[in-house]
């Protein structure tokens, strides 16, 4: 089961008020981790109990014997307690072992959420199983792949009942990055401003979270891979007069990573469509994008491109060169769309 799968299943048992008697959440990616355990504080304890049946603890302030000794109260006010331990990640993998006798046969009336943030626990302990076992819950929370987040912004954005474009959703993803908190953040923004059913739009887009819907290292890369000069050179332009915005390095590594799928669609030609998308790690319905662009460069041009880039990013940093973000990105930009066609 994905995260994101295991996450909704999850989320749709607790707002079913279904809960189970221990969560381990664990993982590299904190977003999900974070907003299961937000449910848990909001539906297991109602509001005017929760300073009597809700009990957070965090693993550098507490050990083993304090987290069991808190689970095996009764609650004072309702049916059930909560007892969060956040930050579980900062004890030694034997001390979160020292729960597994209390997981093993947990208290009816308690929840004990466990927040392991940042790494996984190793799946051969013991405890996970025990965990299971007992009918309680295991949730892994990897990282979200860079090639899956545009579609990933698209599920969220029909989650919260409003609809998106492959290219705004596209466009989200390639300038917020990886960073689940802050993607979620702006989709809920754009969510707020949009009535239930409605389309978020580039424009919307532009205006609420302030990326240009002409500017962008989106249309950056079309340009690039539709060898549209005038295009890339305006959008050069652009960001050398907003480089606060548009810092040099971001644009570069962007490019890079750009360039390099421009490599691989033509070092992977006559594989299958599903792995050259994997290999390049890209969605499938981008893929022909790629290959339409690959195709209008020979393979020894992306290759000096490659050069180019390492070349400029070290011009940046002042070697060789006294020259400015927009002065060098203009520059490069020129240089690579000189560069042989196909």
């Amino acid at each position: 089961m994905s995260t994101l799968d295991g996450f909704k299943k999850v989320m749709s048992e607790l707002r079913g008020g279904h809960f189970r008697p221990v969560y381990l959440l664990h993982g590299e990616e904190p977003f999900f981790i974070d907003r299961i355990a937000g449910e848990l504080e909001h539906c297991v304890v109602e509001e005017h109990a929760r300073d009597f049946d809700m009990t957070v603890v965090y693993g550098r302030d507490t050990d083993t014997d304090g987290v069991r000794d808190t689970c095996l109260r009764y609650p004072m006010m309702g049916e059930r307690q909560l007892v969060v331990l956040r930050e579980a990640q900062s004890w030694r993998i034997d001390q979160l072992e020292k729960l597994e006798p209390y997981v093993q046969k947990p208290m009816p009336s308690t929840v004990l959420v466990i927040c392991y943030k940042h790494k996984k626990v190793d799946g051969r302990k013991s405890i996970i199983k025990t965990i299971t076992k007992s009918g309680g819950v295991v949730f892994t929370s990897d990282k979200l792949r860079e090639e899956h987040l545009p579609a990933w912004v698209q599920k969220y954005v029909a989650h919260m009942g409003r609809k998106i474009g492959t290219t705004e959703a596209r466009l989200l993803a390639d300038h917020l990055g990886s960073d689940l908190g802050k993607v979620t953040m702006e989709v809920e923004k754009l969510c707020l401003v949009t009535g239930p059913g409605a389309t978020i739009t580039a424009d919307t887009v532009q205006r609420y979270v302030g990326i240009s819907k002409d500017y962008n290292t989106f249309e950056l890369q079309n340009a690039i891979g539709a060898r549209d000069r005038a295009k890339a050179l305006r959008i050069a332009r652009y960001f050398g007069q907003d480089a606060k915005d548009h810092p040099f390095q971001v644009t570069m590594a962007v490019l890079n990573i750009y360039v390099t799928k421009l490599v691989l669609a033509h070092t992977l030609r006559g594989r299958s469509a599903q792995e050259m998308a994997s290999a390049m790690k890209v969605p499938p319905f981008f893929l022909k994008d790629y290959q339409n662009a690959a195709g209008r460069y020979t393979l020894n041009s992306l290759l000096d491109a490659q050069h180019l880039l390492r070349e400029y990013d070290m011009r940046s940093k002042g070697v060789g060169s006294n020259e400015g973000p927009g002065e060098l990105l203009t520059e490069l930009l020129a240089r690579l769309m000189d560069a042989p066609a196909s």
